[in-house]
């Protein structure tokens, strides 16, 4: 007989920050607490990269250039109220702030491959 049970088809999403900060385990996001971070994370790629048609165009590498240059910390900061709004502040802005730099990349990489990279060729459960 198949069925189906939430909490084998759909992980918690537990974080830990030690030593930097604390653990704790992000609230399940409403549909529109993902869109507004999906609204915020596409105006600030389509605000840093000018239209450029591909790595072909004479652009390219300039828009590169200065992408790589930028000052980015208004973006990061923006990122981190954007996730901290995502995940209703478990963690928090402050928590977000908290972290060196590629830990709180690595946790903004593995909550955006969580809400926003599409497995259009995977099941929509594991079993």
């Amino acid at each position: 007989m198949s069925k189906f049970i939430l909490a084998e088809e759909v992980e918690t999403l537990d974080y830990n920050f030690e030593p930097y900060a604390g653990t704790g385990t992000v609230p399940e996001p409403s549909a529109m607490q993902i869109q507004a971070f999906r609204k915020v994370l596409a105006e600030m790629v389509q605000d840093a990269m000018p239209e450029v048609t591909g790595m072909e165009d004479p652009r390219f590498m300039e828009a590169v250039t200065t992408w790589l240059g930028r000052d980015s910390s208004e973006m990061d900061e923006k990122v981190m109220h954007a996730v901290a709004d995502l995940c209703t502040n478990q963690p928090s802005f402050d928590d977000l702030s908290s972290l060196p730099y590629r830990a709180r990349q690595a946790f903004v990489g593995w909550l955006t491959g969580m809400f926003l990279v599409p497995e259009a060729l995977m099941p929509a459960t594991r079993n």
